[in-house]
């Protein structure tokens, strides 16, 4: 086998990628025969999905809990197959609902992978196994009833081309870069919401040290993730900075993992 394959991680991205490969050719050539109307074939789609992926779950699906999803040959095929997955929901969602979607297809999108994917490991993993089927159709009813909601209600998109593209790049450096301005941003928030407190100026001091010390330390190259929790958790007692501050800590402490 070493022969062929220099390290078993060379082993797996070869084996995953001829798996996504077989994966996208049937659904494309079940795209191209079907007679229904787009819904239908909307439907067909997830229950192929979900067929093929509960075949090889152990490549499709159980590989998140495993090393490789670190290793630095994989990645780059990892991002190639969500971003050509984005894409395939994409197309399928502008089908079945046309343009009205457009304003806020990428929020529709990303509910969309988030339903399909939780709903395939309740499939898995459910003591009393759900219908495939009906899954399928109960995903489709939600998705009808979204797409209607906020086409009447003039919803305003919360994600765009951008959230995508920090999707199915993430882990390279790009994505890395992003990270830090949008940390940066975050500090510049809760530095310009103490600005304004309206707290008492004593208590505001002291939050401004703490915000000082946080950003001395997330400029370190090395984190002392104990202590920038700890001073996240000082700054999280004030409501007005509590969504900030987890968010910020968030994208501090998992940028560099």
């Amino acid at each position: 086998m070493y022969k062929y394959f220099p390290s078993k991680e060379n082993l797996f991205c070869h084996v995953f990628d001829e798996c996504q490969t077989a994966y996208f050719d049937r659904a494309e050539h079940l795209k191209k025969t079907e007679t229904g109307t787009p819904k239908e074939g909307l439907v067909k789609q997830i229950v192929f999905r979900y067929q093929y992926f509960i075949e090889f779950n152990r490549i499709l699906v159980e590989f998140t809990e495993l090393p490789i999803t670190q290793d630095a040959t994989f990645r780059p095929l990892r991002n190639h197959v969500r971003g050509r997955m984005m894409e395939w929901h994409k197309a399928w969602l502008l089908e079945v609902y046309g343009s009205q979607i457009e304003p806020f297809l990428w929020d529709l999108v990303f509910i969309y992978r988030a339903i399909l994917k939780d709903y395939l490991l309740r499939i898995l993993y459910e003591v009393k196994p759900l219908s495939i089927e009906d899954t399928a159709w109960f995903i489709v009813d939600k998705l009808d009833a979204l797409a209607a909601h906020m086409t009447r209600a003039g919803s305003k998109a919360l994600l765009g081309q951008s959230s995508y593209d920090a999707f199915i790049h993430m882990g390279s450096d790009d994505w890395r870069r992003e990270r830090e301005q949008a940390a940066e941003e975050l500090l510049g928030r809760v530095t310009a919401a103490l600005e304004v407190w309206p707290n008492g100026s004593a208590r505001r001091k002291d939050l401004q040290e703490v915000i000082h010390l946080l950003g001395a330390e997330i400029a370190q190259p090395q984190l002392k993730r104990p202590l920038i929790q700890a001073l996240c958790a000082f700054l999280e007692q004030e409501q007005e900075l509590k969504s900030l501050v987890i968010q910020l800590k968030q994208i501090v402490l998992s940028e560099r993992d």
